[in-house]
């Protein structure tokens, strides 16, 4: 199938938007996103290249809307950013459930390239990979979806696998924007600050318990990670929640799901270490923790917690 492309460019401080229609094998022909007219700059069910400069880079997105798809609704909107290297396509895919089953729109992006050539995501000072302006770009993207698509803005997820997880540690440390986020593979920098006063925001953690990142026994010693029941036991404190002791909601033989914050709180924090995996995790438990992760972000808003 060939390609099309519409383009919009604007200039001064408007960042340059280019959507085109990009063909995923996951989808049939009736899920391919349409040719967007430059003077209709709309979004259409399906997928969608865009393009957004920032910090001076000329980031690349794909938008997924759900077939069924109408501007008279607001949409939940789930960012979902690939690890170190990516693709973004991979993570893009993962995110389909959550837009078939869930009527969610997902939003992948690619993070930046370092001088090999491996794109990840800026999760903490002085990263290794990326030193750009992630944060101010993940805000920038939000605004101009809102001007493209139909999205409600108290109900804006993240997750991401590996640096993409670590990076929603950072956002949720740093922005508002989100109701919950759902980092998978990954863990929160042992560095200071810890979380304080910080919005009561809902966190659902996966992570095979052998990682190193779940243990918090990293080898480079410049990336230090905390613990994952330490990382959510912080969280718990900023919640006011240091009190409310731990509790194992599921331990089978291949996964352990323990709740962090009090029965009846409008947020849950929540730990779903998949047993005897370290940081790769089987197709089919990958699958089974999105599954979980797209009723774990329905439950929630940022409406209820404000």
């Amino acid at each position: 199938m060939m390609q099309t492309r519409g383009i919009v460019k604007t200039t001064g401080l408007i960042p340059i938007l280019v959507l085109s229609s990009l063909p995923l094998l996951s989808e049939t022909p009736q899920e391919r996103s349409q040719e967007i007219s430059p003077t209709t700059v709309t979004l259409n069910p399906g997928t969608t290249e865009l393009q957004l400069e920032h910090d001076g880079h000329l980031r690349e997105i794909l938008v997924r809307l759900p077939d069924d798809y109408n501007l008279q609704k607001r949409y939940s909107v789930v960012f979902g950013f690939h690890g170190a290297g990516g693709p973004m396509e991979a993570y893009h895919r993962q995110l389909e459930p959550l837009v078939r089953e869930h009527g969610m729109i997902s939003v992948s992006p690619l993070g930046i390239s370092n001088a090999e050539g491996k794109t990840g995501w800026n999760g903490f000072a002085n990263h290794r990979i990326s030193n750009t302006d992630d944060v101010g770009f993940v805000a920038k993207t939000i605004d101009h979806l809102d001007s493209i698509a139909s999205i409600d803005r108290d109900r804006l997820f993240a997750t991401g696998g590996s640096s993409g997880a670590i990076f929603c540690f950072r956002l949720a440390m740093e922005t508002d924007l989100f109701a919950a986020i759902a980092p998978m593979r990954g863990a929160m920098i042992k560095r200071p600050p810890v979380p304080q006063g910080r919005p009561k925001l809902s966190i659902l953690l996966a992570c095979g318990d052998e990682d190193g990142l779940f243990t918090g026994n990293t080898q480079n010693p410049n990336e230090v990670f905390y613990p994952a029941y330490e990382t959510m036991s912080l969280w718990a404190a900023n919640h006011d929640a240091s009190d409310t002791s731990p509790t194992v909601l599921r331990d089978s033989d291949g996964l352990s799901l323990t709740r962090y914050s009090p029965a009846d709180a409008p947020y849950e924090l929540m730990l779903y270490a998949v047993k005897g995996r370290g940081h790769r995790l089987e197709r089919s438990e990958s699958e089974e923790a999105i599954r979980f992760m797209g009723e774990f972000f329905s439950r929630h808003s940022k409406t209820e917690v404000k």
